[in-house]
């Protein structure tokens, strides 16, 4: 390959999708991912001691994100995932008790209110209070938003309890990986104009048929390879060097020097703090201390049972740490064995225990929603606990001041990745997104 015309560092969601621009921009780019594959928290990996391969953890699409549909479309994985019609999720209540929201084929927002109104659990209380919060929602400016918690936006249309347990905590938990008290309810609410409140198709939720390794890595690893990029995996940036106002070349941890006329840094927060402190220079470049960001964590249970859940999936569990069910893409090679990935969002406490515990835990939560327990009555066969404590940053109002551009102080260096300021919560849309508007930016830039 000739000498790239632009290196990106970091080969998750973001770095894929700066790669895949820049490629479509006619620039050859150089992607270097510090692990031996791509995909960052979309990766997958053999877990050994349950036997089976396995997700990193459970991610979700939706049908409204565009940029990463669009994304899957051009590196031919797109029909491997199985997107609903219209939004369709199996709330569990309690043992004897259940509700089963479709969105309706109607104009928005009559597709999310009128099945919520009319085919729920919701008391006469409950559903004036939805009319109110719909309507006091709209009183309130961005900019007001932006200061407030999806707490204080809740309360400030009166209280709830039952409504919030049964929407809107799992809708922030899932959306924002960051509990109600802390949230940002502006976030919250960009999140739900963009999935639920467009067009009740684009409402559906996107389900992995298979492994997310299958779905982002290797087919983008392949699709960059063939039209000229080249990939580096193993490859970690150790140094940013500054020469003359502008990004001169990265140092890796293996010592090479690679020139660049351009630099995409398509890290964490936590990584960039690490990389600052080692480049000297290049802390200037940036306008605030990125060791200000705080992680939320999101653990994934992979269980693989003898007996089936009895329900449908997407399940959640109302008022249950064990937030959101799914089924596993069949990939197992366990014959008969029913495999369920069950979500864990925002688990700071959880995070601390051992997966012996956390086991305990769920099956406690079985036998309150489904009178079975994972031991006796299911019979697990394997089961896996992953913890991602950096799954994604704490989305809280003092965040949204935070998140950077993808601009910086230097004309040709630029940010990529879920956090940063794209106008959208750290999911994996909005890893695709920044990765676009890096290239953008530098090929402004270089104009």
């Amino acid at each position: 390959m000739q000498s790239p015309e632009v290196i990106i560092a970091g080969g998750g969601i973001a770095g894929i999708s700066a790669a895949i621009a820049a490629l479509e921009r006619g620039w050859k780019p150089l992607l270097l991912e510090r692990t031996a594959q791509l995909g960052g928290r979309a990766r997958s990996l053999y877990a050994r001691d349950a036997g089976n391969p396995i997700d990193i953890g459970q991610h979700v699409l939706s049908a409204a994100y565009t940029e990463t549909c669009q994304l899957l479309q051009t590196i031919g994985s797109f029909d491997e995932i199985d997107f609903q019609k219209r939004l369709r999720v199996d709330f569990r209540l309690h043992l004897r008790r259940n509700f089963r929201f479709r969105a309706w084929p109607l104009p928005a927002p009559l597709h999310f209110l009128l099945p919520l109104l009319l085919n729920s659990p919701l008391g006469k209380t409950d559903r004036k209070f939805l009319f109110r919060q719909a309507w006091r929602s709209r009183q309130f400016s961005p900019a007001q938003l932006k200061k407030m918690t999806v707490r204080e936006w809740l309360d400030a249309a009166g209280k709830a309890p039952f409504l919030e347990k049964l929407l809107w905590e799992p809708l922030t938990l899932a959306t924002l990986n960051t509990p109600v008290e802390q949230a940002s309810a502006f976030l919250l609410q960009q999140a739900l104009e963009k999935a639920f409140l467009g067009t009740s198709r684009r409402s559906g939720l996107g389900i992995p048929k298979t492994l997310l390794g299958d779905i982002f890595a290797a087919p983008a690893e392949e699709y960059i390879r063939e039209h000229g990029g080249e990939i580096r995996a193993g490859s970690a940036v150790k140094k940013v060097l500054i020469e003359d106002g502008r990004a001169a070349a990265v140092e890796t941890r293996g010592g090479e020097i690679l020139p660049t006329p351009y630099l995409i840094l398509a890290l964490p927060p936590h990584a960039l703090t690490r990389l600052i402190g080692d480049s000297p220079g290049l802390a200037p470049a940036f306008r605030q201390d990125f060791s200000q960001f705080r992680c939320s964590p999101i653990i994934t249970i992979n269980l693989w049972l003898k007996n089936p859940l009895p329900g449908e999936f997407p399940m959640a569990l109302v008022d249950s740490p064990a937030q959101w069910i799914f089924k596993l893409p069949d990939t197992s090679g366990r014959g008969e064995a029913f495999g369920y990935a069950v979500v864990i969002s925002a688990a700071f406490e959880l995070a601390e225990r051992s997966s012996a515990e956390i086991l305990e835990v769920l099956s406690r939560e079985f036998r309150h929603f489904f009178g079975k327990d994972i031991f006796q009555d299911l019979h697990l066969l394997a089961g896996k606990v992953v913890k991602e404590k950096s799954a994604t940053i704490l989305q809280t109002p003092g965040t949204l001041k935070l998140r950077p551009p993808c601009r910086t102080n230097l004309p040709n260096l630029f940010l990529a990745g879920d956090w940063i300021d794209t106008g959208l919560p750290a999911t994996i849309e909005s890893a695709v997104v920044s990765g676009k508007m890096a290239v953008e930016e530098a090929v402004g830039r270089g104009r």
